[in-house]
Protein backbone atom coordinates (compact mmCIF):
# COMPACT_ATOMS: atom_id res chain seq x y z
CA UNK A 1 0.00 0.00 0.00
CA UNK A 2 2.86 2.65 0.71
CA UNK A 3 4.61 1.62 -2.58
CA UNK A 4 1.04 2.36 -4.12
CA UNK A 5 0.92 6.02 -2.35
CA UNK A 6 5.07 6.74 -3.11
CA UNK A 7 3.89 5.77 -6.83
CA UNK A 8 0.41 8.12 -6.76
CA UNK A 9 2.58 10.68 -4.61
CA UNK A 10 5.40 10.78 -7.11
CA UNK A 11 3.09 11.08 -10.30
CA UNK A 12 1.34 14.22 -8.51
CA UNK A 13 5.20 15.74 -8.31
CA UNK A 14 5.74 15.26 -11.90
CA UNK A 15 2.40 16.65 -13.09
CA UNK A 16 3.35 19.68 -10.73
CA UNK A 17 6.44 19.92 -12.63
CA UNK A 18 4.47 19.58 -16.43
CA UNK A 19 2.22 22.35 -15.03
CA UNK A 20 5.07 24.70 -14.63
CA UNK A 21 5.88 24.43 -18.30
CA UNK A 22 2.02 24.74 -19.24
CA UNK A 23 1.05 27.53 -17.00
CA UNK A 24 3.03 30.22 -19.79
CA UNK A 25 2.05 28.07 -22.91
CA UNK A 26 -1.35 26.63 -23.09
CA UNK A 27 -4.80 27.08 -20.47
CA UNK A 28 -6.33 23.59 -21.37
CA UNK A 29 -3.01 22.18 -20.30
CA UNK A 30 -2.77 23.61 -17.58
CA UNK A 31 -6.60 23.51 -16.11
CA UNK A 32 -5.55 18.96 -17.34
CA UNK A 33 -2.66 19.33 -15.21
CA UNK A 34 -4.11 21.16 -12.36
CA UNK A 35 -6.98 18.36 -12.25
CA UNK A 36 -4.63 15.25 -12.18
CA UNK A 37 -2.54 17.42 -9.37
CA UNK A 38 -5.89 17.13 -7.10
CA UNK A 39 -6.54 13.77 -8.00
CA UNK A 40 -3.12 12.35 -6.92
CA UNK A 41 -2.97 14.73 -3.71
CA UNK A 42 -6.34 13.21 -2.88
CA UNK A 43 -4.82 9.55 -3.63
CA UNK A 44 -1.41 9.95 -2.42
CA UNK A 45 -2.96 9.54 0.96
CA UNK A 46 -0.70 10.45 4.32
CA UNK A 47 -3.35 12.63 5.24
CA UNK A 48 -2.06 13.44 8.83
CA UNK A 49 1.08 13.83 7.82
CA UNK A 50 -0.14 15.86 5.19
CA UNK A 51 -1.67 18.46 7.75
CA UNK A 52 1.29 18.19 9.76
CA UNK A 53 3.18 20.10 6.86
CA UNK A 54 0.33 22.37 5.84
CA UNK A 55 -0.20 23.40 9.74
CA UNK A 56 3.57 24.36 9.84
CA UNK A 57 3.30 26.48 7.31
CA UNK A 58 1.78 30.26 8.04
CA UNK A 59 1.77 31.16 4.25
CA UNK A 60 -1.10 28.74 3.74
CA UNK A 61 -2.88 29.52 6.91
CA UNK A 62 -2.73 33.18 5.45
CA UNK A 63 -4.42 31.90 2.22
CA UNK A 64 -6.72 29.73 4.27
CA UNK A 65 -8.02 32.54 6.49
CA UNK A 66 -8.37 34.89 2.77
CA UNK A 67 -10.54 32.12 1.19
CA UNK A 68 -12.69 31.70 4.04
CA UNK A 69 -13.22 35.19 3.79
CA UNK A 70 -13.90 35.38 0.39
CA UNK A 71 -16.24 32.01 1.03
CA UNK A 72 -18.28 34.14 3.38
CA UNK A 73 -18.65 36.84 1.02
CA UNK A 74 -20.64 34.84 -1.05
CA UNK A 75 -23.41 35.02 1.56
CA UNK A 76 -24.69 38.42 1.01
CA UNK A 77 -24.73 40.98 -1.72
CA UNK A 78 -26.45 40.85 -5.13
CA UNK A 79 -25.41 38.52 -7.91
CA UNK A 80 -26.54 34.95 -9.03
CA UNK A 81 -25.34 32.02 -7.43
CA UNK A 82 -23.44 31.23 -10.60
CA UNK A 83 -21.88 34.70 -10.58
CA UNK A 84 -20.80 34.39 -6.99
CA UNK A 85 -19.39 30.68 -7.98
CA UNK A 86 -17.63 32.10 -11.06
CA UNK A 87 -15.96 34.76 -8.88
CA UNK A 88 -15.36 32.91 -5.61
CA UNK A 89 -13.16 29.90 -7.98
CA UNK A 90 -10.63 32.46 -8.96
CA UNK A 91 -10.01 33.62 -5.77
CA UNK A 92 -9.85 29.92 -4.27
CA UNK A 93 -6.95 29.17 -7.36
CA UNK A 94 -4.97 30.16 -4.27
CA UNK A 95 -5.51 26.64 -2.67
CA UNK A 96 -3.32 25.27 -4.86
CA UNK A 97 -0.53 26.13 -2.47
CA UNK A 98 -1.43 23.75 0.16
CA UNK A 99 -2.06 21.23 -2.56
CA UNK A 100 1.14 21.36 -3.89
CA UNK A 101 3.10 21.84 -1.10
CA UNK A 102 2.98 17.93 -0.21
CA UNK A 103 3.64 17.16 -3.43
CA UNK A 104 6.92 18.88 -3.69
CA UNK A 105 8.94 17.70 -0.19
CA UNK A 106 11.88 17.43 -2.45
CA UNK A 107 14.38 19.87 -3.22
CA UNK A 108 14.98 18.74 -6.76
CA UNK A 109 11.44 18.66 -7.30
CA UNK A 110 11.41 22.40 -6.53
CA UNK A 111 14.17 23.00 -8.72
CA UNK A 112 12.83 21.17 -11.74
CA UNK A 113 9.79 23.25 -11.53
CA UNK A 114 11.06 26.18 -11.91
CA UNK A 115 13.48 24.72 -14.56
CA UNK A 116 10.12 23.79 -16.55
CA UNK A 117 8.41 27.71 -16.01
CA UNK A 118 12.05 28.88 -17.09
CA UNK A 119 12.05 26.24 -20.32
CA UNK A 120 8.66 27.53 -21.39
CA UNK A 121 9.43 30.82 -20.98
CA UNK A 122 12.51 30.37 -22.81
CA UNK A 123 11.05 28.91 -25.46
CA UNK A 124 8.20 31.57 -25.94
CA UNK A 125 11.61 34.35 -26.00
CA UNK A 126 12.63 32.15 -28.81
CA UNK A 127 9.63 32.66 -30.81
CA UNK A 128 8.80 36.26 -30.02
CA UNK A 129 12.84 37.04 -31.25
CA UNK A 130 11.70 35.35 -34.45
CA UNK A 131 8.34 36.72 -34.97
CA UNK A 132 9.93 40.10 -34.14
CA UNK A 133 12.56 39.83 -36.77
CA UNK A 134 9.94 38.26 -39.12
CA UNK A 135 12.04 34.70 -39.34
CA UNK A 136 8.74 33.10 -38.00
CA UNK A 137 4.85 33.35 -39.07
CA UNK A 138 3.18 34.50 -35.62
CA UNK A 139 -0.40 33.59 -37.52
CA UNK A 140 0.61 30.06 -36.56
CA UNK A 141 -0.04 30.55 -32.54
CA UNK A 142 -3.25 30.20 -30.58
CA UNK A 143 -2.79 33.88 -29.80
CA UNK A 144 -2.70 35.24 -33.43
CA UNK A 145 -6.35 33.50 -33.96
CA UNK A 146 -7.93 35.06 -30.88
CA UNK A 147 -6.83 38.69 -31.67
CA UNK A 148 -7.06 41.49 -34.08
CA UNK A 149 -4.07 41.24 -36.39
CA UNK A 150 -3.43 44.71 -36.01
CA UNK A 151 -2.41 44.14 -32.51
CA UNK A 152 0.10 41.08 -32.84
CA UNK A 153 3.24 40.67 -35.45
CA UNK A 154 6.26 42.14 -36.02
CA UNK A 155 5.71 45.32 -34.15
CA UNK A 156 3.98 43.37 -30.88
CA UNK A 157 5.59 39.42 -31.55
CA UNK A 158 3.64 38.07 -28.09
CA UNK A 159 3.72 33.87 -28.67
CA UNK A 160 1.30 32.28 -26.31
CA UNK A 161 -0.19 34.99 -24.12
CA UNK A 162 -1.84 38.39 -24.76
CA UNK A 163 0.77 40.85 -24.43
CA UNK A 164 -0.01 41.67 -20.45
CA UNK A 165 0.64 38.46 -19.81
CA UNK A 166 3.35 37.70 -21.90
CA UNK A 167 5.39 40.98 -20.77
CA UNK A 168 4.67 40.31 -16.77
CA UNK A 169 5.77 36.58 -17.55
CA UNK A 170 8.63 37.95 -19.38
CA UNK A 171 10.31 40.37 -16.98
CA UNK A 172 9.68 38.00 -14.15
CA UNK A 173 11.78 35.70 -16.56
CA UNK A 174 14.61 37.94 -16.75
CA UNK A 175 15.12 38.36 -12.81
CA UNK A 176 14.81 34.30 -12.31
CA UNK A 177 17.66 34.19 -14.62
CA UNK A 178 19.55 37.06 -13.23
CA UNK A 179 18.98 35.36 -10.05
CA UNK A 180 20.33 32.02 -11.21
CA UNK A 181 23.23 33.49 -13.05
CA UNK A 182 24.19 35.34 -9.85
CA UNK A 183 24.48 31.60 -7.76
CA UNK A 184 25.27 29.12 -10.70
CA UNK A 185 29.06 28.14 -10.38
CA UNK A 186 29.65 26.94 -13.63
CA UNK A 187 31.28 30.15 -15.26
CA UNK A 188 29.94 29.08 -18.80
CA UNK A 189 26.15 28.50 -16.94
CA UNK A 190 27.04 31.94 -15.16
CA UNK A 191 27.61 33.53 -18.81
CA UNK A 192 24.63 31.85 -20.57
CA UNK A 193 21.75 32.91 -17.67
CA UNK A 194 23.04 36.31 -17.86
CA UNK A 195 22.92 36.73 -21.40
CA UNK A 196 19.72 35.00 -21.48
CA UNK A 197 18.64 37.61 -18.83
CA UNK A 198 19.44 40.51 -21.03
CA UNK A 199 17.75 39.18 -24.08
CA UNK A 200 14.54 38.44 -21.59
CA UNK A 201 14.59 42.06 -20.71
CA UNK A 202 15.18 43.65 -24.10
CA UNK A 203 11.92 41.48 -25.14
CA UNK A 204 9.87 43.40 -22.35
CA UNK A 205 11.05 46.90 -23.24
CA UNK A 206 12.22 46.89 -26.66
CA UNK A 207 9.88 44.54 -28.72
CA UNK A 208 6.28 43.64 -26.45
CA UNK A 209 4.10 46.33 -25.47
CA UNK A 210 3.06 45.19 -22.03
CA UNK A 211 2.84 48.50 -20.03
CA UNK A 212 2.65 46.69 -16.99
CA UNK A 213 5.75 44.35 -18.24
CA UNK A 214 7.74 47.48 -17.48
CA UNK A 215 6.96 48.79 -14.22
CA UNK A 216 7.47 45.13 -13.08
CA UNK A 217 11.19 44.91 -14.89
CA UNK A 218 12.44 48.41 -13.40
CA UNK A 219 11.05 46.93 -10.07
CA UNK A 220 12.73 43.68 -10.48
CA UNK A 221 15.86 45.19 -11.76
CA UNK A 222 15.65 47.91 -8.99
CA UNK A 223 15.53 45.00 -6.31
CA UNK A 224 18.27 42.85 -7.67
CA UNK A 225 20.75 45.53 -7.71
CA UNK A 226 20.01 46.33 -4.00
CA UNK A 227 19.81 42.51 -2.93
CA UNK A 228 23.09 42.10 -4.50
CA UNK A 229 24.91 45.73 -2.99
CA UNK A 230 22.75 46.45 -0.37
CA UNK A 231 21.71 49.47 1.29
CA UNK A 232 24.35 51.61 -0.61
CA UNK A 233 22.69 49.67 -3.71
CA UNK A 234 19.54 51.47 -3.52
CA UNK A 235 20.94 54.58 -5.40
CA UNK A 236 22.47 52.78 -7.70
CA UNK A 237 19.96 50.91 -8.82
CA UNK A 238 18.09 53.94 -9.10
CA UNK A 239 20.01 55.31 -11.12
CA UNK A 240 20.18 51.94 -13.34
CA UNK A 241 16.69 51.94 -13.53
CA UNK A 242 16.68 56.06 -14.89
CA UNK A 243 19.30 54.97 -17.36
CA UNK A 244 17.49 51.73 -18.63
CA UNK A 245 14.32 54.03 -18.89
CA UNK A 246 15.68 56.21 -21.05
CA UNK A 247 17.92 54.03 -23.43
CA UNK A 248 14.72 52.23 -23.56
CA UNK A 249 12.64 55.97 -24.47
CA UNK A 250 15.47 56.30 -27.32
CA UNK A 251 15.70 53.42 -28.65
CA UNK A 252 12.65 51.44 -29.15
CA UNK A 253 9.47 53.04 -30.88
CA UNK A 254 7.30 50.97 -29.32
CA UNK A 255 8.42 51.31 -25.44
CA UNK A 256 8.23 55.30 -26.61
CA UNK A 257 4.84 55.07 -27.96
CA UNK A 258 3.16 53.17 -25.36
CA UNK A 259 4.81 55.76 -22.78
CA UNK A 260 3.34 58.91 -25.01
CA UNK A 261 0.29 57.51 -25.15
CA UNK A 262 0.04 56.84 -21.93
CA UNK A 263 0.69 60.52 -20.89
CA UNK A 264 -1.53 61.82 -23.69
CA UNK A 265 -4.20 59.42 -22.46
CA UNK A 266 -4.05 60.29 -18.83
CA UNK A 267 -3.93 64.27 -19.25
CA UNK A 268 -6.84 63.88 -21.46
CA UNK A 269 -9.10 61.93 -19.36
CA UNK A 270 -12.07 64.39 -17.56
CA UNK A 271 -13.86 62.37 -14.15
CA UNK A 272 -17.25 60.85 -14.76
CA UNK A 273 -17.73 62.30 -18.06
CA UNK A 274 -17.06 59.22 -20.55
CA UNK A 275 -17.56 60.25 -24.27
CA UNK A 276 -14.45 59.21 -26.53
CA UNK A 277 -13.00 55.96 -24.44
CA UNK A 278 -8.94 54.37 -24.54
CA UNK A 279 -7.47 52.24 -22.04
CA UNK A 280 -6.01 54.74 -20.07
CA UNK A 281 -9.43 56.98 -19.67
CA UNK A 282 -11.53 53.51 -19.22
CA UNK A 283 -8.88 52.67 -16.33
CA UNK A 284 -9.56 56.05 -14.59
CA UNK A 285 -13.04 55.74 -14.69
CA UNK A 286 -13.00 52.36 -13.44
CA UNK A 287 -10.41 53.51 -10.54
CA UNK A 288 -12.62 56.50 -9.82
CA UNK A 289 -15.82 54.50 -9.85
CA UNK A 290 -14.60 51.71 -7.87
CA UNK A 291 -13.48 54.03 -5.24
CA UNK A 292 -17.07 55.74 -4.73
CA UNK A 293 -18.21 52.36 -4.50
CA UNK A 294 -15.59 51.33 -1.19
CA UNK A 295 -16.64 54.41 -0.22
CA UNK A 296 -20.81 53.07 -0.33
CA UNK A 297 -19.55 49.61 1.25
CA UNK A 298 -16.66 50.29 3.29
CA UNK A 299 -16.59 47.80 5.73
CA UNK A 300 -18.07 44.21 4.34
CA UNK A 301 -18.25 45.38 0.34
CA UNK A 302 -20.95 43.94 -1.58
CA UNK A 303 -19.83 40.83 -1.79
CA UNK A 304 -18.39 38.37 -3.90
CA UNK A 305 -20.34 38.25 -7.56
CA UNK A 306 -21.78 41.43 -6.38
CA UNK A 307 -19.19 44.17 -8.14
CA UNK A 308 -20.96 44.16 -11.58
CA UNK A 309 -24.68 45.46 -10.62
CA UNK A 310 -22.89 47.59 -7.99
CA UNK A 311 -20.98 49.03 -10.72
CA UNK A 312 -23.59 49.18 -13.27
CA UNK A 313 -25.77 51.04 -10.15
CA UNK A 314 -22.78 53.51 -10.48
CA UNK A 315 -22.38 54.87 -14.10
CA UNK A 316 -26.07 54.54 -14.53
CA UNK A 317 -27.55 57.45 -16.75
CA UNK A 318 -24.05 57.94 -17.90
CA UNK A 319 -22.17 57.52 -21.57
CA UNK A 320 -18.98 55.53 -19.02
CA UNK A 321 -18.84 51.97 -20.00
CA UNK A 322 -19.84 49.29 -17.88
CA UNK A 323 -17.51 46.67 -16.39
CA UNK A 324 -16.82 43.88 -14.29
CA UNK A 325 -13.61 44.64 -13.44
CA UNK A 326 -11.85 47.97 -11.92
CA UNK A 327 -8.37 46.82 -13.50
CA UNK A 328 -6.78 46.95 -9.92
CA UNK A 329 -6.97 43.90 -7.54
CA UNK A 330 -7.12 46.09 -4.46
CA UNK A 331 -9.90 48.05 -5.31
CA UNK A 332 -11.45 44.94 -6.34
CA UNK A 333 -10.87 43.12 -3.62
CA UNK A 334 -12.22 46.15 -1.29
CA UNK A 335 -14.86 46.80 -3.25
CA UNK A 336 -16.55 43.07 -3.09
CA UNK A 337 -15.13 42.48 0.71
CA UNK A 338 -14.42 45.78 2.27
CA UNK A 339 -11.69 46.96 4.34
CA UNK A 340 -11.88 43.94 5.92
CA UNK A 341 -11.44 41.93 2.95
CA UNK A 342 -8.53 44.07 1.86
CA UNK A 343 -6.56 43.49 5.67
CA UNK A 344 -6.71 39.94 5.10
CA UNK A 345 -4.86 40.70 1.47
CA UNK A 346 -2.44 42.59 3.32
CA UNK A 347 -1.80 40.36 6.17
CA UNK A 348 -1.53 37.43 3.59
CA UNK A 349 1.44 39.14 1.56
CA UNK A 350 3.30 40.62 4.78
CA UNK A 351 3.44 36.92 5.62
CA UNK A 352 4.49 35.79 2.13
CA UNK A 353 7.09 38.60 2.61
CA UNK A 354 7.90 37.80 5.84
CA UNK A 355 8.29 33.49 5.58
CA UNK A 356 10.12 34.42 2.64
CA UNK A 357 13.53 35.08 4.76
CA UNK A 358 13.55 31.49 6.07
CA UNK A 359 13.49 29.78 2.45
CA UNK A 360 17.10 28.88 1.46
CA UNK A 361 18.83 31.02 -1.00
CA UNK A 362 18.21 31.36 -3.88
CA UNK A 363 14.38 30.60 -3.24
CA UNK A 364 14.24 33.23 -0.79
CA UNK A 365 15.26 36.47 -3.55
CA UNK A 366 13.08 34.37 -5.69
CA UNK A 367 9.08 34.18 -3.35
CA UNK A 368 10.31 38.35 -3.14
CA UNK A 369 10.67 38.55 -6.51
CA UNK A 370 7.38 37.07 -7.19
CA UNK A 371 5.61 39.22 -4.46
CA UNK A 372 6.58 42.43 -5.60
CA UNK A 373 5.88 41.68 -9.61
CA UNK A 374 1.97 40.78 -8.01
CA UNK A 375 1.97 44.07 -5.34
CA UNK A 376 3.00 45.70 -8.63
CA UNK A 377 0.93 44.43 -11.26
CA UNK A 378 -2.26 44.28 -9.16
CA UNK A 379 -1.99 48.11 -9.14
CA UNK A 380 -3.11 47.67 -13.10
CA UNK A 381 -4.78 45.00 -13.26
CA UNK A 382 -6.79 42.36 -11.11
CA UNK A 383 -4.38 39.27 -11.80
CA UNK A 384 -6.38 37.15 -9.27
CA UNK A 385 -8.98 37.62 -11.86
CA UNK A 386 -6.94 36.48 -14.67
CA UNK A 387 -6.56 32.66 -15.28
CA UNK A 388 -2.50 32.61 -16.06
CA UNK A 389 -1.24 35.10 -13.51
CA UNK A 390 -3.33 33.76 -10.54
CA UNK A 391 -1.97 30.48 -11.43
CA UNK A 392 1.41 31.30 -12.24
CA UNK A 393 1.11 32.84 -7.85
CA UNK A 394 -0.44 29.76 -6.62
CA UNK A 395 2.21 27.38 -8.24
CA UNK A 396 5.41 29.07 -8.09
CA UNK A 397 3.92 29.86 -4.41
CA UNK A 398 3.44 26.37 -3.76
CA UNK A 399 7.02 25.06 -5.20
CA UNK A 400 8.85 27.62 -3.28
CA UNK A 401 7.26 27.49 0.29
CA UNK A 402 7.00 23.57 0.03
CA UNK A 403 10.25 24.14 1.49
CA UNK A 404 8.70 25.46 4.55
CA UNK A 405 6.92 22.38 5.72
CA UNK A 406 9.41 20.11 4.70
CA UNK A 407 11.76 21.45 7.22
CA UNK A 408 9.67 22.81 9.72
CA UNK A 409 6.47 20.04 10.31
CA UNK A 410 6.90 17.41 13.61
CA UNK A 411 7.37 14.10 12.80
CA UNK A 412 4.47 12.15 12.92
CA UNK A 413 4.23 8.80 15.96
CA UNK A 414 6.74 6.48 15.01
Amino acid sequence: MKSYTSTIKLAGAWCAIALGFAIPVSTAASNLLFALVIVCFLLSGDYREKYRALAANPVVLAILLFCAAAALGCAYGAGSVSEKMVSLGKYLTLLMVPVLIPLLDEQKQRIRALAAFSAAMLLTLALSYLIHFEWFPSDLLIVARERDPASWGAHNPVVFKLHITHNFLMAFTAFLLAVAARHVTSPRLRWVAASLSILAAGNVLLMVKGRTGYAILALLAAYFIACRYGRKGLAAAAVAVLLLGAVAYQGSSTFQERIDVTIAQAGAWHPGQGGEQNSISQRLDFYTNSIAIIRDHPFFGVGIGGFDSAYAERVRGTSMVLSSNPHNQYLMIAAQLGLAGLALLAWLYYTYWRQATPLTEPFGQIARGVLLAMLLGNLFNSFMADFTERMFFAWISGVLFAELSARRAPPGPA
